[in-house]
Formats: structure tokens, sequence, C-alpha cells
């Protein structure tokens, strides 16, 4: 069934276009609410890969990456092969896919470079998986409040709509 707008935002219908509208990557400060909204995408019929980057170094977070997608062991640990295997994870069973790094803020902070060139492929395959009518959806949890990623993939990557709000965002 092709994809059809639905301009009343009801959020039962409208929760995956609503969470993406102003790009494939969303960001998440609560655990909780990230929880929430990775089991309401299940409930959607998304495969979701959660990926902590707790522990990503650039030396090690090929090797990280190729384990927490399940890529094949002729996973080449470079930027192109990162983009092929993503691609092969195409699944039509699925709505779409929801990857989730946690944690993500520190390795983006110490390897810029690497992180917002992962981060541009995933905006470059989701604009191609478009095309078939699936969904590549990315939630980056930061333990930071005031998180920044820089421009990747033409824009700026927002908060999810329920702390899209500094004062949403406090630590408990």
């Amino acid at each position: 069934m092709a994809w059809k707008w639905n301009n009343s935002y009801d959020e039962d219908e409208n929760k995956d276009w609503l969470t993406v509208r102003n790009g494939p990557i969303v960001k998440y400060f609560s655990q909780k609410v990230l929880e929430n909204d990775v089991k309401e995408f299940e409930k959607m019929r998304y495969q979701v890969i959660e990926i902590s980057a707790i522990n990503w170094t650039s030396e090690n977070a090929h090797k990280k990456i190729q384990e927490g997608f399940d890529f094949p062991d002729y996973y080449g640990e470079n930027i192109n092969a990162f983009k092929d295997c993503l691609d092969d994870k195409f699944n039509k069973k699925y709505k779409g896919l929801v990857i989730v790094f946690k944690h993500f803020d520190s390795f983006y902070q110490h390897s810029k470079d690497f992180s917002e060139a992962i981060l541009d492929i995933i905006v470059n395959v989701a604009w191609t998986w478009l095309l078939a009518e699936q969904k590549l959806i990315l939630f980056v949890h930061s333990d930071d409040p005031d998180f920044i990623i820089d421009k990747v993939g033409g824009f700026e990557p927002d908060w999810n709509g329920q702390e899209w709000f500094n004062d949403d965002r406090k630590p408990q």
C-alpha cells in the first residue's frame, strides 16, 4: 500500500511521519521517552536495532557497528562498507527500520568527523529507502540535554516532540 498524505495529524495514524517530519534523525535525552517511542515503532511493524555508543572510540567504532548491526564477517570496517551493509538491511517485511544510538553524544564530541560521516550516510540511505516506500529513522540518545549535532544531510537534527523545549530536557 502506497503512502498517502493524511492531514489530520492524528498521532495514531501519523506517529512515524510526525517523528521524522524535520528529518530522519531525532534526538532524545530521556531514556523513558526513548523507550516509549521505540515500543510504539515496534507496534507499527518497524524493525529496531539498538546500539550503545558509550564505549566507542575512533579505533573500535566500526567493530562495534558491525556487531550491533549484525553485519557480515566481510564488513570492510570503513564508511563505504557501512553504507553498503546498511543498504542491505532493507526488508519489506517491516514498515521500516529504526536505529537507536544510545549515549551517542560522547562519541560525537570525540570523533566528530567520523560521527558526522555515519550520520550523513544514514540520512542518504533514508532518502533512498523512501523511494521504495520504506522508512529508515535514527534515534540518537544523548546524556547531554543541550547536545547539538551540526547539520548533516542538509539539516540540523532536532529533539523529539516531547523534549523539543529546553525545559523538557532537565536532568531528573
